[in-house]
């Protein structure tokens, strides 16, 4: 399709901020790290992970281009890409066209899915996991935003596969705090303005789950 001055108009081109509209990127870097094993569940597959010392690690930036356009998503979705470090492996693996979705909803559940292929060689992987965002007996809301139940899939073998492994990965309270020292933008003060409109947005969400929270 074309437009009236002759240049090509398509979902791509339409992608594009217009000249003139003001993007407020944002980015920021956490790593979670725990143990996966071939097992029937997560639990089950962490405690046999971290049994053989079976540990998996990843860090990972998340990249919003675009705030305005993030916050109106209902997905809610940005770009990953960091290395991941799998026992058996390899580490330092470069993440290709990862994937996170913050507070989006999968059959009525509100969730933080992350999808994060990676390679080693010649082969194809895809580290995928869950974080639940839901309001248990309890104050259960950090335990819910640290805890990722994840799976490791070989690409490479056929569709109806199970994964190679299942388990659970985690961040600690001193690398949740340093996350918060890596929230970037375009200058100080765009990280600043950015950095506190995604914080509201966070919390938002989770006064929505959880009811009442200290901000």
């Amino acid at each position: 399709m074309a437009s009236s001055a002759g240049k090509p108009v398509g979902p791509e081109a339409a992608s594009k901020p217009a000249q003139g509209v003001k993007v407020c990127a944002l980015r920021f870097t956490e790593a979670l790290s725990g143990y996966m094993a071939a097992a029937e569940d997560h639990g089950a597959g962490y405690r046999a992970g971290r049994a053989a010392g079976a540990s998996v690690r990843y860090r990972a930036t998340a990249r919003i281009d675009d705030l305005e356009s993030f916050l109106r998503d209902s997905q809610h979705g940005a770009d990953m890409t960091g290395v991941v470090d799998a026992a058996g492996l390899g580490r330092g693996m470069p993440i290709e066209e990862g994937r996170i979705e913050l507070f989006c909803r999968r059959e009525g559940r509100k969730i933080i899915a992350y999808h994060l292929p990676f390679r080693q060689g010649e082969r194809r992987y895809l580290l995928r996991g869950e974080k639940y965002i839901q309001d248990d007996p309890g104050f259960d809301v950090w335990k819910d935003m640290t805890t990722l139940y994840a799976e490791l899939v070989d690409l490479s073998a056929a569709l109806d596969s199970p994964p190679m492994a299942v388990g659970i990965l985690r961040i600690g309270p001193l690398s949740a705090l340093r996350m918060l020292f890596t929230f970037r933008g375009s200058g100080v003060r765009a990280t600043a303005n950015a950095a506190l409109r995604f914080l509201l947005f966070a919390s938002r969400e989770l006064r929505d789950t959880y009811g009442l929270l200290p901000w």
